[in-house]
């Protein structure tokens, strides 16, 4: 057969493309969109039908299980089997077929499919189709080219060409020297599928070509692979920083697992991805948590810490044209006042008692600021007590702005859910748009670029059969979460042509081409290579499909099992075939986590009997030129003393100092005063705060009646928290400054005030002792990290810039504990 290469211009198409142009709207995001909001609100209300309670827990189970239900119905429909020709074997089962049923008849989307399916069986209709979609210049002959196995659609596809009398030519790299590498040709390419036998396969092959892994294969004794290079990376890390290398030396990736490569080199490349999840863009985080504040089960709005915070990161919400950027470390002083707070009644009321405490509490430590500039300082450092706890060391105007931004949001959220009514799709995205408008504060640039980003939802849900349809709410925020969060994409989808780092594995036959012969083979470690029989979605399995397979006639179940019991076939066949090419590079990583990986066999092969031998990566071969190169850079000064500097600073300043002088850093330097953020360091705090006062009443009042008042300070203490800290107030010792007193202006302010700046009774001493040494030779006379904090850990465990100081003994701790 000879043909001259111009009939194939603008005739080569991609299945997936010639797929869409047979059957219009069918397994598109909409559709997925609409499946999943209807799907929502059936399990919804069988939720709330049912009073076992182990029953609706697994219920809510099989709602996380959602998607995956959606695609096996597709990917049923496409094999052309019906609900009834399954059995309802257990209760997954059973619900499973429940919501195909429903979804049967709810707006005639499966109708339309199965219908076309008819259409196209007719040979006069499908040539119709191929007509438009080909120009085949009077001869009926289609070329299908690199199918090592055929799905379900693919299957159906390919037998309508034949039905319809298209000559089908299989164009393959299959090699007769090496069977075993190409193993996966004869399963599809045989007899009982119409080819001619193996021995009478057209070839064009190359008899002085080798290849390494197809010999070993063949033969079992030790060969030469000059072209093969194996590296092992020790860590995630070593492999993100030789992609750079990798790409200058013009490799293209591949790897049998793509979706999991490509999760993990969007976090370190996100501009090397020309089709990034919406989440990574600050709008994509705003309109995915400002939906998140619906909730589902209460069937109303809420309001998270965690939300907040992503919501104020996005810079989405501004005040007085500032964005709420500025404002995220303010949140985070006040948000621990708000714990335990979910509805927005909860938020309400606790607003209410954090203004009432703000006026009636807070303003009575206020004064008259006369002063300016140094002396400002002090006395506002001096004054408040109150200033040392996170949600009280915020300025007022601060506070009314960050209200502001979570009323704003508020506000938003009420204006997309608060009628709790059947809405179409159509007018809830229009009412998001709407919210999504430009205000004082943003970047106008940041603002066209991040709106056009989001655009991508509104397209995939303008479709007619989709932007109408009536749903609840919370039905459709379960479905936008779904869609954003990226589950609506097909993990295997094919990212030929689009710019992206890691291809998958069956792409490497145009490789010679399409990467110039440059292959590199990524996560190549035994648990994705040779790789094991494909895996099946919530409720199916292989005994389901293969009862059906052989039960019902006229489905293609069995091109869905053959499929999945081929995958080690095929990536035994895609490392065979990447070999082929100039320059081949094959890697794992060996640590990923916790987990210890070995290499796939086929490293260990070509280790042992190929003199490619295993490499490890060596990233960083710096030598003494690099080095006498890099600049110096000035950090703390070493040299300056507090004692030479004692007008600009505080008594409390100079303990600071003496006790870590990276303490005094982050208090006096790089702020204006410190405030307890940390949940243990503000109990400890407060119980300080009782005994100072009731050191200072002077026995006007009980203990009892002064931990009364001051709970009532900070509403989110547990009931048994405030027993313990009346406890602790009642029995801790703590240190004698009777009387004593620091001048400011025209004010005495008590010296008890030192108590709320050092919790621990040790430290105190210790501080005070280093104090008195600061002009002495022993003294401390310059700035630098200090951890020995009285002679143990305790600096750092009281210290209130523990969870930021890279000095800080707990500050992993401190880390995890907050996560």
């Amino acid at each position: 057969m000879s043909y001259d290469m111009k009939i194939f211009k603008g005739n080569i198409m991609g299945f997936l493309n010639f797929s869409q142009r047979l059957f219009p709207g069918w397994n598109t995001s909409g559709q997925k969109f609409v499946y999943v909001t209807a799907l929502n609100r059936f399990l919804r209300d069988k939720i709330a039908a049912v009073h076992d309670r182990a029953e609706r827990d697994w219920l809510f189970g099989c709602k996380k299980n959602l998607y995956a239900a959606i695609q096996n119905m597709i990917r049923l429909e496409e094999a052309r089997v019906r609900p009834e020709d399954m059995e309802a074997s257990d209760r997954d089962l059973s619900l499973f077929l429940e919501m195909w049923k429903y979804l049967e008849q709810l707006d005639g989307s499966i109708a339309a499919f199965r219908n076309r399916l008819r259409e196209l069986e007719q040979p006069g209709n499908f040539e119709r189709e191929a007509e438009r979609a080909f120009c085949f210049h009077g001869n009926k002959v289609i070329v299908w080219n690199g199918f090592q196995f055929l799905t379900p659609i693919q299957r159906f596809v390919y037998d309508c060409f034949v039905k319809s009398g298209y000559s089908i030519y299989a164009l393959i790299q299959d090699e007769k020297k090496y069977p075993y590498a190409n193993e996966i040709w004869r399963h599809l390419y045989n007899e009982s599928n119409g080819y001619p036998p193996y021995e009478d396969w057209i070839r064009f092959e190359d008899p002085d070509s080798k290849n390494p892994l197809g010999e070993i294969f063949e033969t079992g004794e030790k060969t030469s692979a000059p072209n093969v290079k194996i590296i092992k990376y020790s860590n995630t890390i070593e492999f993100v920083e030789d992609i750079s290398r990798i790409q200058e030396q013009g490799f293209y990736l591949y790897s049998a697992d793509d979706y999991t490569a490509n999760r993990i080199l969007k976090d370190y490349f996100p501009e090397r991805y020309e089709v990034r999840n919406l989440l990574s863009y600050p709008i994509g985080q705003f309109v995915y948590m400002l939906h998140k504040m619906w909730d589902e089960n209460r069937q109303c709005i809420i309001l998270s810490a965690d939300g907040l915070r992503k919501c104020f990161a996005s810079g989405w919400l501004t005040a007085h044209g500032k964005s709420s950027i500025q404002y995220t470390d303010d949140l985070e002083r006040i948000l621990p006042y708000f714990e335990n707070c979910y509805t927005l009644k909860e938020w309400n009321e606790r607003l209410s008692c954090f203004s009432d405490a703000y006026d009636n509490a807070y303003d009575v430590f206020s004064q008259t600021e006369e002063e300016t500039g140094l002396e400002k300082r002090k006395q506002r450092a001096l004054a408040n007590p109150l200033s040392h706890f996170g949600p009280f060391s915020i300025g007022e105007d601060r506070i009314r702005e960050v209200i502001d931004l979570i009323s704003q949001l508020i506000r938003m959220a009420k204006e997309l859910f608060a009628s709790n009514e059947p809405v179409s799709i159509q007018q809830h995205m229009s009412k998001l748009d709407a919210l999504l408008y430009f205000r004082d504060g943003m970047p106008q640039d940041l603002y066209r670029e991040e709106k056009e980003k989001i655009k991508q939802i509104f397209l995939a849900l303008e479709n007619d059969q989709v932007k109408d349809f009536m749903c609840y709410p919370g039905d459709l925020v379960a479905a936008l979460l779904s869609f954003m969060s990226g589950t609506m994409e097909d993990e295997t989808d094919d990212h030929h042509g689009l710019k992206t780092l890691v291809f998958n594995i069956f792409q490497i036959e145009s490789a010679s081409v399409f990467a110039k012969e440059k292959v590199h083979i990524c996560l190549a470690d035994i648990t994705k290579l040779p790789g094991t029989s494909g895996s099946y979605r919530w409720p199916l399995d292989e005994t389901i499909l293969r009862e059906i397979a052989e039960k019902t006639a006229g489905t293609y179940a069995s091109d869905w099992l053959e499929n999945n019991r081929l995958t080690a076939l095929a990536n035994r066949y895609y490392v065979y075939n990447a070999l082929k090419n100039k320059d081949v590079e094959i890697s794992w990583i060996y640590q990923q986590g916790e987990k210890c990986l070995s290499p796939s066999p086929y490293i260990t092969l070509l280790d042992q009997l190929s003199d490619a031998g295993i490499q490890d990566s060596t990233l960083r071969n710096l030598d003494l030129q690099y080095v006498n190169g890099v600049m110096v850079h000035k950090r703390l000064d070493k040299t300056y003393s507090i004692k030479e500097n004692k007008r600009w600073h505080l008594y409390e300043d100079e303990l600071e100092y003496a006790l870590c002088p990276m303490r005094y850093v982050y208090s006096c330097v790089l702020g204006e005063n410190f405030a307890y953020m940390n949940e243990y360091q503000q109990n400890k705090a407060i119980v300080r705060l009782i005994q100072v006062l009731n050191a200072l009443l002077k026995g006007r009042y009980s203990m009892e009646q002064i931990a009364q008042q001051v709970f009532e300070l900070f509403p989110y203490i547990r009931k048994a928290e405030k027993r313990q800290m009346l406890d602790d107030a009642i029995c801790w010792n703590q240190p004698e400054r009777e009387g004593s007193f620091t001048e400011a202006g025209n004010y005495q302010y008590t010296d008890e005030r030192l108590k709320l700046v050092f919790l621990d009774n040790q430290n105190y001493a210790y501080a005070e002792k280093m104090a008195s040494m600061l002009m002495s030779q022993s003294g401390i006379t310059g700035i630098y990290p200090d951890r020995t904090g009285g002679g143990d850990s305790k600096n750092c465990e009281f210290c209130p810039h523990m969870r930021y100081c890279p000095d800080a003994i707990f500050g992993i701790d401190y880390k995890g504990d907050s996560e």
